[in-house]
C-alpha cells in the first residue's frame, strides 16, 4: 500500500514522534471509530516510511533505531489487529517475535479465572464397535482443547505446551497476544494487578536488544480502557478515579502513551442536556474518567460524525486540538512542533485513509 494511504501527510506531525512522558487522547463516537486512527500510530512507530516529497521520518526509523509498541487493547482481540495492520504492511506477528511489538489481550479472558483448568468434554467420541448400528447424530467434543485419537478408539485431548508464565506457547504462525489479563479480585487491587503485568510487558520490550546498547522506547497504547468502567464500574469498587490512576501509573512506566476513550453524547451529555433526569452512575463515572484524561493529556484528537449526515466519500471528522497539559513543555524550553486543525477523512475499503481540509 503507498505509504501516503498507510500514514497521510496530514496525519504525520500528530501521530509520530510522541514527546517522552505525554498522554494523546483519542475520543470517537458509534459511528466514527478510532480503529484506524490507532493503526497509524502503530505504523508511525513500527511501519517504514517512504520519506519521500520532503516529509519526515517517522518515529522508530531515524538513526535506524527501533520503536517499540504495547497495544492494551479492552474491545478487540489479537485477530483484529493483526488482520488490519496486515493491510497496512505491518506483521503483528513477526514484530512480536522480534520484540518490537506486544500485545495484552484485555478482552477475550478479562472475567474467566487464569488458573481454571481446562476440563475435557464429559462426553468423548468413541468410535462404534463392529457390528453396531452407525451414530446418527454429531458428537460432543471438547471447546477448549483439540482431540486427537487414543487407545481403545477414544480421542483424547492434546497437551498443549506452556511458556514461563502458563500461558499457551503459540507457534510462529499463530503467535498470539504475550499477556492476557484477568480480573479475578474487584477493586484497586485488580488494576494494581494489571499495572504490575502490563509494565512488565514494557520493561521486557525495553530491555530487548536494540542495536545502539541503550534502552529502547516503547509506545504504549490504551484502548478503550472504558470497558472496565461498563463491565464494572462503582460497584466492583473500580471508578472514574482509580482507573485515572491506573492510567497515570502505566505512563511512568512507557515513554509516551495513547489512550482511546468513547465520547458519544449518551456518556458525556446528558447530565446536562437532560438536566431533569437524574444521570446514572454509568454516564457520571464515564463523563468524569473522559473529562480527566483530556484535562491530563496533551492532544485530544476527536473523531466526530459529519454534522450535516452520511457522506459518500466522507467518512467523519478529525479534530486535533490542545489538552490541559498544554504549554507545559514550552514553558521548560520544548518547542511544540504542532497545531490545532480540523480534517475531513474518507476510511476507503482496502483500509487505505486519505485526510483532507475542507473544500479541498
Amino acid at each position: 500500500m503507498p505509504s501516503q494511504l498507510a500514514l497521510p501527510h496530514l496525519l504525520i506531525p500528530y501521530v509520530s514522534s510522541p514527546p517522552q512522558s505525554s498522554l494523546t487522547v483519542l475520543s470517537s463516537v458509534l459511528g466514527a471509530t478510532g480503529n484506524w486512527l490507532v493503526l497509524r500510530f502503530l505504523y508511525a512507530a513500527l511501519g517504514t516510511s517512504a520519506a519521500s516529497n520532503g516529509e519526515p521520518m517517522v518515529r522508530g526509523h531515524e538513526a535506524g533505531r527501533k520503536s517499540r509498541v504495547v497495544l492494551v487493547s479492552f474491545l478487540q482481540g489479537w485477530e483484529f489487529w493483526r488482520l488490519e495492520a496486515k493491510r497496512l504492511g505491518l506483521d503483528l506477528a513477526r514484530l512480536t517475535e522480534t520484540q518490537q511489538f506486544a500485545f495484552v489481550d484485555g478482552l477475550s479472558e478479562l472475567f474467566s479465572s487464569p488458573t481454571a483448568p481446562a476440563q475435557p468434554s464429559p462426553t468423548l467420541y468413541q468410535y462404534p464397535e463392529a457390528g453396531t448400528a452407525p451414530r446418527t447424530t454429531l458428537p460432543i467434543r471438547s471447546q477448549r482443547s483439540p482431540l486427537a485419537p487414543g487407545p481403545a478408539g477414544l480421542r483424547q485431548p492434546i497437551p498443549v505446551s506452556t511458556t514461563s508464565d502458563g500461558s499457551p506457547h503459540k507457534s510462529a504462525r499463530e503467535a498470539g497476544p504475550v499477556k492476557r489479563l484477568h480480573l479475578p479480585v474487584d477493586g484497586v487491587a485488580a488494576l494494581d494487578l494489571f499495572e504490575r503485568e502490563i509494565t512488565a510487558v514494557i520493561n521486557r520490550l525495553k530491555s530487548s536488544p536494540g542495536g545502539d546498547g541503550n534502552e529502547s522506547e516503547v509506545l504504549l497504547v490504551v484502548d478503550q480502557p472504558d470497558l472496565l468502567l461498563a463491565a464494572t464500574g462503582p460497584s466492583r469498587c473500580i471508578g472514574a478515579t482509580e482507573i485515572g490512576e491506573w492510567i497515570m501509573g502505566l505512563q511512568q512506566a512507557a515513554t509516551a502513551t495513547v489512550a482511546t476513550v468513547s465520547a458519544d453524547s449518551p456518556l458525556i451529555h446528558n447530565a446536562s442536556v437532560y438536566a431533569h433526569q437524574a444521570a446514572t452512575p454509568l454516564e457520571t463515572e464515564h463523563a468524569a474518567f473522559a473529562v480527566e484524561l483530556a484535562h491530563r493529556a496533551d492532544m485530544v484528537m476527536q473523531l466526530r460524525n459529519l454534522e450535516t449526515g452520511a457522506a459518500r466519500d466522507v467518512s467523519g471528522v478529525l479534530r486535533v486540538s490542545k489538552g490541559g497539559a498544554w504549554g507545559r513543555r514550552e514553558s521548560a524550553g520544548v518547542e511544540e512542533s504542532w497545531e490545532e486543525k480540523e480534517v475531513l477523512y474518507f476510511v476507503q475499503r482496502d483500509g487505505g485513509v486519505i485526510v483532507f481540509g475542507r473544500g479541498e
